[in-house]
């Protein structure tokens, strides 16, 4: 058996157009079987059966791996050809035509299939700690779940899970095409209009949101310059939405898609290691956050430190706010986004001073690895990148407001998340890492006022509390 098969033929995805065809391979991957044993376990005619099984061997999905005579007859034994299976993207518009939706399609049942059995993640599993434990969904709620395409799986799971409460879902659908449109022909009065806020929010219960960036281009369609500002003043008038729905009695959630134009990540391992932290216990990351939040209210310091001598000393204020994101949408969260485990200390009032060497940072979500800076009473005092330099200093110089402050500390708590998979709001989540949110930042709530978004990151460092270690080199030591 190889480890990958390229489905290169027309024939290939048709055949695999059926739900049973894709069941039986399913079945192929793991084990050998004879068709009289498929039909059994699936309790249907094994002559329907054997015609499937013959469609994949023609279309060279599958082999046969044993013939056994048994009592005059012969067993054979069918596998899969492959552990994995992908579509190739190579296969022309030309010879697919109007089979492109079902390309994509199978493309996306293929990569469910692999999430489920390679990175052991279960949808349903999955879909049932968001509506009992995150949410908790009760009888006759109403539930608006607002997704895209690669989230379908999901979504239906979801749905199940929300009908199993005795609840009503009402799933919202956005494709790329659809956001696009909305962009170029929608008048920019109604487009900041956010249906679910603006005309839902007094009659739902709890919101679940797909998020990720409004504005993604179709390929071979580039937006002006006057769209991109229009798709700008659209998802600014969606994040105000989204503080509206803090301030009602609704049950709030977002998942963070994380599928945004990183190029300098494999979507492979942004997309692995989204799936595995959506997929970490909320009861067990609740414990280990809440432990963290418990030994920081009693606390006056936290320092970071590392083997070259580098240090940040940051003294908790008296009347400190220490939140907890761990995917629990409940009335006092500030902010229930999945995945999640992280613990947040707001610094006003509170000191911090030190220079060091950061692994990474982001501004306004640009990229710039090995960042130095050194902080003095709250304010970012000097700042170095060791490459495109000249850029974060320009980025940093056109700021406004109190673009130099440190609004916020975060501690990442979730043990699935544990490098970089350059997603700006993700990141912060990662296991062990030490985050400094700088300038105004509206996923913290901190009272500075800046239009600047920077965020320090600090991986696998010493991190103590009252000099007793919390965390070391990406171990939590309580």
């Amino acid at each position: 058996m190889q480890e990958i098969f390229y489905i290169s033929t027309l024939k290939g995805i048709k055949t695999l157009s059926s739900d049973r065809r894709l069941k039986i391979l399913r079945h192929l991957v793991d084990k050998r079987y004879t068709a009289q044993e498929l039909a059994l376990k699936f309790n249907i005619k094994p002559n329907a059966l054997w015609y499937d099984m013959q469609q994949l061997e023609s279309a060279e999905l599958i082999e046969l791996v044993e013939s056994e005579h048994v009592r005059g007859t012969i067993k054979k034994y069918f596998r899969a050809v492959a552990k994995n299976y992908f579509v190739d993207v190579s296969l022309g518009e030309a010879e697919l035509n109007k089979t492109n939706v079902l390309h994509v399609f199978l493309n996306q049942e293929i990569e469910d299939w692999r999430r489920e059995r390679v990175i052991k993640v279960r949808f349903k599993d999955i879909a049932h700690k968001i509506i009992t434990h995150n949410l908790g969904i009760k009888e006759n709620e109403k539930v608006v779940i607002s997704y895209q395409p690669m989230h379908r799986k999901l979504v239906e799971d979801l749905m199940v899970e929300i009908a199993r409460q005795g609840a009503y879902a009402i799933p919202i659908f956005w494709t790329k095409r659809m956001e696009y449109n909305f962009i170029r022909h929608v008048p920019l009065s109604y487009a900041t209009k956010d249906v679910i806020s603006d005309f839902l929010i007094n009659d739902i219960d709890a919101h679940i949101i797909f998020s990720g960036e409004f504005l993604d281009e179709i390929e071979g369609e580039p937006l002006s310059k006057e769209l991109i500002e229009k798709s700008d003043l659209i998802e600014e008038a969606k994040r105000e939405n989204v503080r509206k729905t803090y301030e009602t009695d609704v049950r709030f959630l977002t998942i963070d898609t994380i599928y945004n134009n990183f190029q300098e990540a494999e979507a492979e391992i942004r997309s692995e290691m989204y799936w595995r932290a959506l997929n970490e216990d909320p009861k067990r990351l609740t414990e280990r956050c809440n432990k963290v939040k418990d030994l920081l209210a009693v606390s006056k310091n936290i320092s970071i430190e590392d083997c070259n001598g580098s240090m940040i000393e940051v003294n908790l204020p008296k009347d400190r706010v220490i939140q907890i994101k761990d995917g629990i949408a409940n009335s006092p969260a500030s902010d229930s986004e999945l995945p999640g485990g992280l613990v947040v200390g707001l610094l006003e009032n509170g000191r911090i001073s030190g220079k060091f060497h950061t692994d990474f940072a982001y501004l306004y979500d640009t990229l710039f690895e090995e960042v130095d800076i050194i902080i003095h009473d709250n304010k970012i005092t000097e700042m170095k990148a060791k490459t495109d330099n000249d850029k974060l200093q320009t980025l940093f110089k056109n700021a406004s407001g109190d673009k130099d402050l440190v609004g916020s500390f975060t501690i990442g708590m979730n043990p699935a998340l544990h490098q970089n998979i350059y997603h700006p709001y993700i990141n912060t989540k990662i296991f062990g890492a030490f985050t400094l949110q700088v300038g105004w930042d509206e996923l913290e709530a901190t009272g500075i006022d800046s239009n600047m978004i920077a965020q320090f990151y600090m991986l696998d460092k010493i991190i103590k509390v009252d000099n007793k270690i919390l965390f070391k080199n990406g171990k939590l030591e309580i």
